[in-house]
């Protein structure tokens, strides 16, 4: 079973939107911001799992505004965490804004600094053992 880690920006905040099972409305101030973002990139995120696919075309067709970069769809959770060090610092297309990752790997990459938090608009439902109380990492 694998579990989301997020790292923050206006353009993730549309896609934990889009993303979730119980879906927000973005505030317009939040859509601006994702505007001037431009850009929101994914790894490890295959089309054919979890109903990926759907999730990413429905955020492609809401947000047309946003180039989604996607890297690595088979990449697992080690090269996840290594593509976050390997771009620390890095604004551009390499550099993962979402991983999506083994439950264990939230507290490890919270200490190394590598996660900025993040409570999506279900957070509260989220039972406790699977979040991180600051909003570093949850499960789903």
């Amino acid at each position: 079973m694998k579990r989301n880690l997020l790292l923050g920006s206006a353009a993730l905040a549309l896609l934990a939107a889009t993303w979730g099972a119980a879906r927000a409305e973005p505030s317009a101030a939040l859509i601006e911001a994702a505007k001037q973002e431009g850009e929101l990139t994914i790894i490890a995120v295959p089309h054919d799992w979890c109903r990926y696919g759907d999730v990413i075309d429905s955020f492609k067709k809401q947000y047309p505004f946003l180039t989604l970069n996607e890297l690595n769809p088979d990449a697992g959770s080690g090269d996840e965490i290594e593509a976050i060090k390997a771009n620390r610092g890095s604004t551009g297309p390499q550099a993962p804004d979402v991983i999506d990752v083994g439950l264990s790997f939230g507290p490890s990459a919270k200490k190394d600094g590598l996660l900025q938090p993040y409570k999506v608009s279900t957070w509260d439902s989220i039972p406790d053992e699977q979040k991180d109380p600051e909003g570093y990492w949850y499960g789903d």
